[in-house]
């Protein structure tokens, strides 16, 4: 019988991915003046839960407490799961196929856990949801967003996956 493939390595890189794209979204913002949306702000807060979770259990993986990890995967595959539902809200919008009205001027959390006054330089939402005038390489800032973060679910989806069949 084989012994188990260590997850560390897929662990770490979802929370790389995480991070990465919460500082690359701080990045547009604070160094090219790019307006983040409430929507936006949304996708931050998941990409914040998701790396955080996952470093929680890279943590534990590491103390070979992984059993104790088992009850934060659906939580990590919640987060990025929100992540691509409110990047694919904010295409639909984008794209016409949703009306702009669709999108709160709060976030959902704004009035319970009120980020946007704890830390209004990554939670405060200044842009309009569907008015995205960035592009890159000639597609749409959202768009790679999206992409991104259908990315990150498909690895979360497969490390948890390989995580239960261990």
């Amino acid at each position: 019988m084989s012994r188990p493939t260590s997850l560390k390595p897929l662990i770490a890189l979802i929370a790389l991915a995480c991070f990465v794209m919460l500082g690359g979204a701080l990045l547009m913002q604070h160094l090219f003046g790019w307006e983040p949306c409430t929507l936006c702000i949304q996708i931050r807060l998941w990409l914040l839960c998701g790396g955080v979770i996952s470093l929680l259990i890279l943590a534990l993986e590491a103390a070979d407490l992984r059993w104790l990890g088992l009850p934060l995967w659906p939580l990590l595959l919640a987060a990025s799961a929100m992540a691509v539902y409110d990047n694919t809200h904010l295409v639909l919008i984008e794209t016409g196929v949703l009306e702009s009205s669709s999108c709160s001027p709060f976030p959902f959390y704004a009035f319970y856990l009120p980020l946007h006054e704890w830390l209004p330089s990554v939670f405060m939402s200044a842009g309009v949801c569907g008015q995205n005038d960035y592009n890159i390489l000639g597609l749409p800032f959202s768009h790679w967003t999206l992409l991104s973060v259908v990315l990150l679910l498909a690895l979360s989806l497969f490390t948890a996956w390989r995580a239960i069949r261990r």
